[in-house]
């Protein structure tokens, strides 16, 4: 008997470019220490993928957090590192985002600590959301999580990622 068509392969944690990708939407506390585990999913992903920690970065253009793997950390890294110094712009971003950036390791309970500069820059609470975003993650405050998704986008807002698939 002959088999046609591809052949089936194993569903990982990563992209075509061998990138970890991250996606769903978990629940979880937040301590009075600043600590929160990290969904078993993602941390699954981030050893799949040989990832050693995490970057905690403000998000732009949200009040939450993005969690960056190690080494998409590394290629943001190593675009600031090609920016002019002279570039008020360029300047100003990276005042406010990579200044303010955190490495992050896990706890042996798969937990994170958020320093307390990040925490207040999120409004982080008791209860917190972490989402997948492809191929980082968010950390948000549930009430901010629920504020910022029970907004209705507008149509020209919302992105075809199916087009020419």
């Amino acid at each position: 008997m002959s088999l046609s068509g591809k052949q089936w392969q194993k569903a990982g944690y990563s992209g075509p470019n061998g990138d970890s990708v991250f996606y769903g939407t978990f629940h979880h506390a937040i301590d009075a220490k600043g600590r929160t585990s990290l969904p078993a999913r993602f941390r699954d992903a981030l050893a799949a993928a040989g990832e050693p920690k995490l970057f905690l970065i403000q998000a732009p253009g949200m009040k939450a957090l993005r969690a960056l793997p190690y080494s998409l950390w590394q290629k943001l890294e190593e675009r600031v590192l090609q920016a002019s110094p002279f570039d008020l712009k360029v300047q100003r971003n990276i005042l406010r985002f990579v200044a303010s950036a955190q490495e992050i390791d896990l706890d042996e309970h798969g937990r994170v600590l958020v320093p307390g500069s990040l925490r207040a820059y999120a409004s982080l609470q008791k209860d917190v959301v972490w989402t997948g975003m492809g191929r980082d993650m968010c950390l948000w405050d549930r009430a901010l999580y629920e504020q910022e998704t029970a907004e209705e986008m507008a149509p020209e807002d919302v992105i075809d990622f199916f087009k020419g698939v």
